[in-house]
Protein backbone atom coordinates (compact mmCIF):
# COMPACT_ATOMS: atom_id res chain seq x y z
CA UNK A 1 0.00 0.00 0.00
CA UNK A 2 2.49 2.59 1.11
CA UNK A 3 4.33 1.52 -2.64
CA UNK A 4 0.82 2.87 -4.27
CA UNK A 5 0.62 5.74 -2.53
CA UNK A 6 4.36 6.89 -3.43
CA UNK A 7 3.77 5.81 -7.16
CA UNK A 8 0.50 7.62 -7.45
CA UNK A 9 2.14 10.63 -5.88
CA UNK A 10 4.80 10.53 -8.19
CA UNK A 11 2.69 10.14 -11.32
CA UNK A 12 0.74 13.17 -10.03
CA UNK A 13 3.30 15.15 -9.03
CA UNK A 14 5.68 14.44 -11.83
CA UNK A 15 4.38 13.21 -15.31
CA UNK A 16 2.65 15.25 -18.08
CA UNK A 17 -0.38 13.15 -17.41
CA UNK A 18 -0.52 13.81 -13.37
CA UNK A 19 -0.21 17.62 -14.99
CA UNK A 20 -3.30 17.70 -17.51
CA UNK A 21 -5.21 15.95 -14.28
CA UNK A 22 -4.51 18.72 -11.57
CA UNK A 23 -5.10 21.55 -14.75
CA UNK A 24 -8.05 19.86 -15.93
CA UNK A 25 -8.97 19.78 -11.77
CA UNK A 26 -7.99 23.12 -11.22
CA UNK A 27 -9.74 24.53 -14.60
CA UNK A 28 -11.61 22.92 -16.77
CA UNK A 29 -11.96 25.53 -19.66
CA UNK A 30 -8.78 26.68 -19.90
CA UNK A 31 -6.76 23.46 -19.62
CA UNK A 32 -9.28 22.25 -23.11
CA UNK A 33 -8.19 26.04 -24.59
CA UNK A 34 -4.37 24.92 -23.80
CA UNK A 35 -4.73 22.20 -26.00
CA UNK A 36 -5.32 19.10 -23.36
CA UNK A 37 -7.19 16.50 -24.47
CA UNK A 38 -10.07 16.24 -21.68
CA UNK A 39 -11.71 13.15 -22.02
CA UNK A 40 -8.03 11.22 -22.57
CA UNK A 41 -7.62 13.04 -18.73
CA UNK A 42 -10.77 11.71 -17.36
CA UNK A 43 -10.33 8.48 -18.90
CA UNK A 44 -7.51 8.01 -17.36
CA UNK A 45 -8.50 8.99 -14.04
CA UNK A 46 -11.29 6.19 -13.86
CA UNK A 47 -8.33 4.01 -15.35
CA UNK A 48 -6.42 4.81 -12.16
CA UNK A 49 -8.67 5.03 -9.64
CA UNK A 50 -10.51 1.99 -10.89
CA UNK A 51 -7.38 -0.23 -10.47
CA UNK A 52 -6.39 1.74 -7.34
CA UNK A 53 -9.96 0.66 -6.33
CA UNK A 54 -9.45 -2.76 -7.17
CA UNK A 55 -6.76 -3.58 -5.46
CA UNK A 56 -8.16 -1.89 -2.19
CA UNK A 57 -11.16 -4.64 -3.10
CA UNK A 58 -8.99 -7.36 -2.85
CA UNK A 59 -6.91 -6.58 -0.07
CA UNK A 60 -10.55 -5.53 1.80
CA UNK A 61 -12.01 -8.32 0.53
CA UNK A 62 -8.99 -11.18 2.14
CA UNK A 63 -10.62 -11.07 5.55
CA UNK A 64 -13.98 -11.74 4.54
CA UNK A 65 -15.42 -15.45 3.16
CA UNK A 66 -18.77 -13.93 1.52
CA UNK A 67 -19.42 -11.27 -0.83
CA UNK A 68 -22.85 -9.79 -1.11
CA UNK A 69 -23.94 -6.35 -3.47
CA UNK A 70 -23.82 -3.87 -0.67
CA UNK A 71 -20.22 -5.50 1.18
CA UNK A 72 -18.51 -2.08 -0.18
CA UNK A 73 -20.68 0.67 1.07
CA UNK A 74 -19.05 0.86 4.39
CA UNK A 75 -15.88 0.77 3.10
CA UNK A 76 -16.58 3.36 0.17
CA UNK A 77 -18.28 6.08 2.95
CA UNK A 78 -15.33 5.47 5.09
CA UNK A 79 -12.59 5.87 2.21
CA UNK A 80 -14.44 9.14 1.61
CA UNK A 81 -14.72 10.22 5.06
CA UNK A 82 -10.71 9.17 5.30
CA UNK A 83 -9.95 11.78 1.95
CA UNK A 84 -12.03 14.60 3.62
CA UNK A 85 -10.74 14.11 7.51
CA UNK A 86 -7.10 14.16 5.39
CA UNK A 87 -8.12 17.04 3.33
CA UNK A 88 -9.22 16.64 -0.04
CA UNK A 89 -6.39 16.88 -2.75
CA UNK A 90 -3.68 15.82 -0.58
CA UNK A 91 -2.99 11.97 -1.16
CA UNK A 92 -0.99 11.55 1.93
CA UNK A 93 -3.34 13.11 4.21
CA UNK A 94 -6.26 10.90 2.67
CA UNK A 95 -3.57 7.77 3.63
CA UNK A 96 -2.69 9.71 7.20
CA UNK A 97 -6.35 10.52 7.87
CA UNK A 98 -7.71 6.85 7.34
CA UNK A 99 -4.72 5.52 9.60
CA UNK A 100 -5.79 7.95 12.26
CA UNK A 101 -9.62 7.20 11.61
CA UNK A 102 -8.39 2.91 11.89
CA UNK A 103 -6.65 3.59 15.25
CA UNK A 104 -9.51 5.56 16.51
CA UNK A 105 -12.16 2.54 15.84
CA UNK A 106 -9.62 0.41 17.12
CA UNK A 107 -9.67 2.10 20.26
CA UNK A 108 -13.49 2.47 20.36
CA UNK A 109 -13.45 -1.34 19.89
CA UNK A 110 -11.55 -2.02 23.13
CA UNK A 111 -13.82 0.02 25.14
CA UNK A 112 -14.74 -1.84 28.76
CA UNK A 113 -18.65 -1.22 28.30
CA UNK A 114 -20.95 -3.66 26.80
CA UNK A 115 -22.01 -2.54 22.54
CA UNK A 116 -18.99 -0.54 22.36
CA UNK A 117 -18.62 -2.18 18.75
CA UNK A 118 -22.04 -0.93 17.65
CA UNK A 119 -20.74 2.76 17.71
CA UNK A 120 -17.84 1.98 16.01
CA UNK A 121 -19.51 3.84 12.42
CA UNK A 122 -21.54 6.18 14.04
CA UNK A 123 -17.87 7.02 16.37
CA UNK A 124 -16.18 7.78 12.52
CA UNK A 125 -18.38 9.91 11.29
CA UNK A 126 -19.35 12.22 14.33
CA UNK A 127 -14.46 12.33 14.51
CA UNK A 128 -15.66 13.49 10.80
CA UNK A 129 -18.14 16.65 12.01
CA UNK A 130 -15.87 17.40 14.79
CA UNK A 131 -12.78 17.74 12.66
CA UNK A 132 -14.36 20.09 10.26
CA UNK A 133 -16.13 22.00 12.63
CA UNK A 134 -12.83 23.06 13.86
CA UNK A 135 -10.78 22.80 10.49
CA UNK A 136 -12.93 22.79 7.57
CA UNK A 137 -10.42 21.68 5.22
CA UNK A 138 -9.19 18.94 6.67
CA UNK A 139 -5.88 18.14 8.24
CA UNK A 140 -3.72 18.37 5.31
CA UNK A 141 -6.10 20.85 3.06
CA UNK A 142 -5.07 24.06 2.07
CA UNK A 143 -7.15 27.12 1.34
CA UNK A 144 -8.92 27.80 -1.17
CA UNK A 145 -8.74 31.38 -2.46
CA UNK A 146 -10.86 32.72 -5.09
CA UNK A 147 -9.50 35.55 -7.14
CA UNK A 148 -12.46 37.71 -9.00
Amino acid sequence: MVGLVIVLTQLINHTKVGMAMRAVAKDFETSQLMGIKINSVISMTFIIGSALAAVGSMLYFTTYPTIVPTSGAMPGLKAFVAAVFGGIGSIPGAVIGAFLIGICENFVKILPFEGATTFVDAFTFALLIIVLVFKPTGLFGEKATDKV
